[in-house]
């Protein structure tokens, strides 16, 4: 986990934009929005070029959460990916890479002082997902990531195959 932080910290310090999606592509990633049926995105690695394909037919708040997650995948798992890494369902909680793609995603999504700050004030997670303007899973899995830097927060009880 602390391999995923750093490396989310060090994307954030060097490619930041003022959003995920410029973000990502101040990384190098060719970023796409197509029409994609059931898949909400994939990675795709192929001939030294990086691409994050976005369904154009989510919301803009699930775009930005999918386009995160890719570039989790894009960060950690670059070279699994020769065939493409294809997304039907996000949020797999037994499926290391997916999970690890998720925490990443969380990271870079929410500081630690957003978090903490709406945490602070929040009576579900459902409603500091609201505030944080993300998913209840995200805020969970940022909550972990709390948790592993010291924080105690419960985090038992939300489903990991909302987007199935």
């Amino acid at each position: 986990m602390e391999q995923i932080i750093e490396l989310a910290e060090n994307v954030m310090r060097e490619y930041s934009g003022r959003n995920i999606f410029e973000t990502a592509e101040n990384s190098g990633v060719n970023l796409w929005f197509r029409e994609l049926g059931s898949l909400k995105g994939l990675y795709l690695y192929e001939n030294s070029k990086r691409y994050i394909v976005v369904n154009r037919s989510l919301s803009k708040h699930l775009q930005r959460i999918v386009c995160a997650h890719e570039l989790g995948h894009d960060m950690l798992h670059r070279e699994l990916s020769a065939g493409g890494i294809r997304e039907h369902t996000l949020f797999l909680a037994n499926n290391k890479t997916e999970r690890e793609a998720n925490l990443f995603a969380a990271e870079v999504l929410i500081t630690d002082n957003e978090a903490l700050s709406v945490l602070e004030y929040s009576r579900t997670v459902q409603d500091a997902a609201y505030e944080l303007d993300t998913l209840p899973e995200i805020v969970c899995y940022k909550l972990e990531l709390l948790n592993f830097k010291g924080h105690s927060f419960n985090i038992s009880g939300v489903s990991s195959d909302f987007l199935k």
